[in-house]
């Protein structure tokens, strides 16, 4: 045999090694708000989901497969991410999606996960719409709006407060908080004194603090994503003359609101579905604020940040249980294991099926510096 056609040979041999292993990458893919009114939120799960990524592939992957995430941006319009997930099910082939948000997105686009028959794993949404049985590929890692909103009543009837007022997105995310909302305060004989349906492009923020005012009530709920409750309470101002107080639900950036309204947004309380970023008291935690400095340089932490670092390592120990365990699985069959226990504290819900334990849900408020009292 000639060198040349030993050479070839060997290429040949070469490429039909590398070839499989490219193809054996982990794929995964993402479509969030990287721009529009939820640009900051979806930005920081972004840098959460790189920051766990990058220390996957420090260790050397998912049994010597490279992990990839692929990110579109929706811009948190229902049509555009319709299309992203086309297009990573039916063109990128990834391997699962991970970490959407949007209700009444999610939902409309879940005859195209279902058709592609694989799992989307984390929704920064708490929608029963999205929790039944007919919804077996969503996969849960926080509470559902009905809990929220459940830890959020309980702390009014603590501090004795009787009138509410409830400002909700017209979308499937403010009718499902609302809903749990009317059905909590009856259970608790408390009253609803007035209530809103807004949506964020055309609400009239200085319209509806007279009304709040007006109704006299004592508790504020604003049943919708950060933009919404900060026009709300920069309407309502940091006027001392009218005591009640702002609850909100874990979708809203606590940080983001006290920047954009300052003073106005002082004593708010939010209810919250992971640990706290901010202090380093759990394993999770430690890891997450080393990787998000490590790769950012920067000790900036948020909720939404954790939570896209979450949704990634569950996404990884899926890929582990798929691909590095003797029988090769699909992501769906491991995240169907993965609801049997929890990880690194974190319940796994889907399909109708609650996690191992009930998701947590706790309280914080953003305080006179502007940051977040837990």
């Amino acid at each position: 045999m000639s060198a040349m056609a030993y050479l070839l040979k060997l290429a040949t041999l070469l490429l039909a090694l590398i070839g499989p292993a490219c193809a054996q990458d982990i794929v995964l893919g993402n479509s969030l708000p990287l721009s529009g009114v939820l640009a900051s939120a979806g930005q920081s799960a972004r840098t959460g989901m790189e920051a766990f990524l990058a220390r996957v592939e420090r260790e050397g992957g998912v049994a010597g497969r490279h992990v990839e995430l692929r990110m579109l941006d929706d811009a948190y319009l229902g049509d555009r991410y319709l299309d992203n997930v086309r297009r990573l099910l039916d063109k990128e082939h990834v391997d699962a999606l991970l970490l959407s948000a949007g209700t009444s997105n999610i939902d409309k686009a879940y005859p195209a996960i279902e058709k592609g028959g694989r799992p989307l794993i984390g929704a920064l949404t708490g929608a029963s719409v999205l929790r039944g049985a007919d919804r077996p590929l969503i996969y849960h890692l926080r509470a559902s709006y009905e809990d929220e909103v459940r830890r959020l009543v309980e702390q009014v009837a603590a501090v004795s407060q009787k009138r509410v007022f409830a400002v909700w997105q017209d979308d499937g995310l403010g009718r499902d908080a609302f809903a749990a909302l009317e059905r909590t305060l009856q259970e608790r004989k408390l009253r609803l004194v007035g209530q809103r349906a807004v949506e964020i492009a055309r609400m009239d923020g200085v319209e509806l603090a007279q009304s709040i005012r007006a109704s006299n009530a004592d508790a504020l709920f604003t049943l919708c994503v950060t933009p919404c409750a900060a026009k709300v309470l920069a309407a309502l101002g940091s006027d001392s003359s009218y005591k009640r107080t702002t609850y909100a639900l874990s979708i809203v950036n606590g940080e983001t609101l006290a920047r954009t309204i300052g003073d106005a947004a002082r004593g708010t309380v939010i209810s919250q579905v992971l640990p706290n970023p901010h202090i380093a008291t759990t394993p999770l935690v430690r890891r997450y604020q080393q990787d998000v400095l490590r790769l950012t340089g920067r000790s900036e932490f948020s909720y939404f940040s954790l939570e896209g670092y979450v949704a990634a390592m569950v996404a990884v120990e899926a890929a582990r249980l798929a691909y590095a365990s003797p029988g090769k699985h699909s992501m769906d069959e491991a995240m169907r294991q993965l609801m049997r226990r929890d990880i690194d504290g974190i319940p796994v819900s889907g399909g109708g099926v609650r996690g191992v334990r009930p998701h947590p849900v706790t309280l914080s408020m953003i305080g006179d510096n502007g940051r977040l009292i837990h």
